[in-house]
Order: structure tokens, then C-alpha cells, then sequence
């Protein structure tokens, strides 16, 4: 939200004033995730008592241990890192059914995995993040267009407005102090080199600078958007528990409305999916519409593609919080940066962006502010 402001893409976004989120299941029966004006955690205390997919046993145990992540200190927060979320809410007397229908609703789209692949301290972030600590910090945002048209041409005008340039499709073949080299040939001198690159690529364009591999892994993620002849679905997005849609997003509504309807289906932690022939994967997907959105049984469809991201996040695996590096590399005046570094946040846009922050202030001799996860 502070870069978008700083780069002032008007209108481009929308972001609620609390969490509103709507779900529901494979039966038609639907449910809201919803925040009350209220301090936090209360604020979430009337949605969770009504939810309708948890008994009232499993509801209270949920609260409870929502309080306790709460109440954790920072070390007891980090010492998590070394066991499963799922294991945490086992430990925490939660339900097979809680861990499906109510906590990996929230851990699958942040953490890009189930309970039971994520780090018990990376889970406990999200929370404690998201629904204990203020009554806004889970308010859903999306981009009204590609994240490619929001940032981009924003970003490049503001670097041109003083005096930065911006080169695409010229491949860097190696990195250091003083100089990024590009494939070929050319030799870029530079103060400071801040590789925002995937583990993998670091290591081969700048070695020293990552002397060990993490080996943090990957979680994949694949999008299956379909477009139909009409309307399909009521709201702008909902979460569809026990079924592998998902999330789904109406991206005409999300955009502002037009003929016909753009639904994108977004699956988290898509290791089988991601193994499905896409063709396949369309037809199942469309299958699983049609029975979860009774509208889209009359319409028709007019195209539908699918897009897989084999790697696109690092893995948030038990152990994955200690083997993220923070942006300071053994080479002077050269940071790291990325989502899969130690920034204290799961593989998310905001963590991306404050990697990039914490790598700009090693490169320019500035002492970082606070611990990763704290504010930029």
C-alpha cells in the first residue's frame, strides 16, 4: 500500500476499510469472514461465532487459540518455526474439520500451503498479523488491473523522473561489487547491486553473494480462468471450502463491470494440480463452477486458460524461518532481495516489498529499522 501510494496509481486498486470475506461450500450453504467496528480481536468475535461451517465447540476452541497465538512472545513465536502449523493446532485441541474449513481457509492463499507443509511460526504471523493486532490488518485488496499495469509503468516513470533507467529483455550474466555484467557483454558500472533474483539465479550470477543454498524449495501455484457469456457469481471473490476451486475471483466485477464474466480460480500449494494436464485441469475446474455457482450452469463458456507457476513462491516448510537470508550479502555494497528472504513475512507482495526496502538501506549504508517483520 505505501509503494502504490508513493508511485500513485489513482484508482487502480481497491481496498476494503475491514475484512469482508465471503465463503461457502460445495452444498450452496454461505458464510462471511467479516470484521465489526470494533478494537481488534473483538472485531472478529460476532463473525467467528457465527460461522456456519465450525460447531460451537470447535468455534470456541478456535478463539482461544487465536488469543493464545496472540499472547505469544517473540521467541515463543520463533521456536514454532521447527514444527508444522498443523501440529500447533493439533496441540491446541483443533478439530481435523477447524484445520480445513476455517484455518487453512486463511494459511493456503498466505502461506501458499496447508497446516500441515507450513511453518508453525509463519502460520502463527499470519494471524497475529492479520486479526490480533489491529482491527485493519486484514482487510482484502485487490488490483483492479494486471499487476503488470499497476506497477510497472508507475514505477518506471517515477525512477525516469529522477534520472533512472530501466533496461528489459537484457539478461544479467554476472554481479559484484562495482559492476553488473550483462550477457552480452555489456558492463554496467554501479555504487550499489541489489539482486532481486530467485535463489537459483543469485547463486549463479553472484555466487559469494549467496556462498550457501537455502534450500528453501517451492510451493506452486496455478490459475484457471474461464469466461462466460454472462454474470456467473454475486460478489467480486469467495473462498469455496472443500473443493479445489479455492479462491475464486470475478475479475469483471473486481475491474468494474463489462459484458459477460472473467472468473479466475486461484490454487494454493498446487503440487497435484500442478502435475494435471491443463486441458484436463480446465474441464475439472468448469465442472467444479457449474455445481458451486448455480448460474454458471445456464451460461456459457467461451474460453478458458490455465496458467501454472511451478515455482512460484519458496516453500514454507518447518525450519524454512531460520534458512531465509536477510538482505546483506558477504560482497560490499551488494544486497539481496526477494520474497524468500528474511523479512519475517510469508511470499507475499508485502514482503516483497519490504525486502527491497531493507536491501536498498544495506546498499546505501543505512542501518535497517526494526526486526523484519515490523514496519519499513
Amino acid at each position: 500500500v505505501a509503494l502504490l501510494r508513493l508511485l500513485g496509481p489513482d484508482g487502480l486498486t481497491t481496498l476494503q476499510r475491514r475484512l469482508r470475506a465471503p465463503d461457502r461450500d460445495r452444498d450452496g450453504r454461505e458464510g462471511v469472514l467479516a470484521a465489526v467496528p470494533a478494537p481488534a480481536p473483538l472485531h472478529m468475535a460476532p463473525s467467528l461465532a457465527a460461522y456456519p461451517f465450525l460447531g460451537a465447540r470447535e468455534k470456541a476452541s478456535a478463539a482461544r487459540l487465536l488469543l493464545a497465538l496472540g499472547r505469544l512472545s517473540e521467541d515463543e513465536l520463533a521456536a514454532l518455526d521447527r514444527r508444522s502449523f498443523a501440529d500447533v493446532l493439533r496441540e491446541g485441541g483443533q478439530s481435523e474439520r477447524a484445520i480445513d474449513r476455517f484455518w487453512d481457509l486463511i494459511v493456503l492463499p498466505t502461506c501458499n500451503d496447508r497446516s500441515e507443509r507450513v511453518s508453525g511460526a509463519l502460520a502463527a504471523f499470519v494471524f497475529r498479523e492479520g486479526f490480533l493486532r489491529t482491527a485493519g490488518g486484514s482487510a482484502i485488496g485487490y488490483a483492479r488491473v494486471g499487476l503488470t499495469r499497476l506497477v510497472d509503468p508507475a514505477a518506471r516513470d517515477f525512477l525516469a523522473a529522477r534520472g533512472g533507467r530501466v533496461l528489459s529483455g537484457r539478461a544479467v550474466a554476472a554481479a559484484g561489487p562495482g559492476e553488473v555484467r550483462l550477457a552480452d557483454g555489456t558492463v554496467l558500472p554501479a555504487d550499489g547491486v541489489v539482486l532481486a533474483l530467485p535463489p537459483r539465479r543469485t547463486r549463479e550470477v553472484a555466487p559469494a553473494a549467496l556462498p550457501e543454498d537455502p534450500d528453501l524449495g517451492v510451493s506452486p501455484i496455478v490459475n484457471v480462468h474461464v469466461w462466460y457469456d454472462r454474470p456467473v457469481m454475486e460478489r467480486p471473490f469467495t473462498a469455496v471450502l472443500d473443493s479445489p476451486a479455492q479462491w475464486v475471483f470475478d475479475r469483471t466485477a473486481m475491474a468494474g463491470g463489462g459484458e459477460g464474466s472473467h472468473l479466475a480460480v486461484s490454487i494454493s500449494g498446487a503440487h497435484e494440480e500442478a502435475t494435471v494436464p491443463r486441458g484436463e485441469l480446465a474441464e475439472r475446474l468448469i465442472a467444479e463452477l457449474a455445481h458451486v455457482f448455480p448460474a454458471a450452469r445456464r451460461a456459457r463458456v467461451l474460453a478458458s486458460a490455465v496458467v501454472k507457476e511451478p515455482e512460484a513462491t519458496f516453500a514454507a516448510s518447518p525450519g524454512s524461518g531460520s534458512r531465509r537470508p536477510g538482505p546483506a550479502t558477504p560482497l560490499p555494497s551488494v544486497a539481496i532481495a526477494g520474497a524468500w528472504t528474511d523479512t519475517g513475512w510469508p511470499a507475499t507482495m508485502e514482503g516483497a516489498v519490504r525486502s527491497g526496502i531493507r536491501a536498498a538501506r544495506v546498499v546505501l549504508g543505512e542501518p535497517p529499522k526494526g526486526p523484519p517483520g515490523g514496519s519499513a
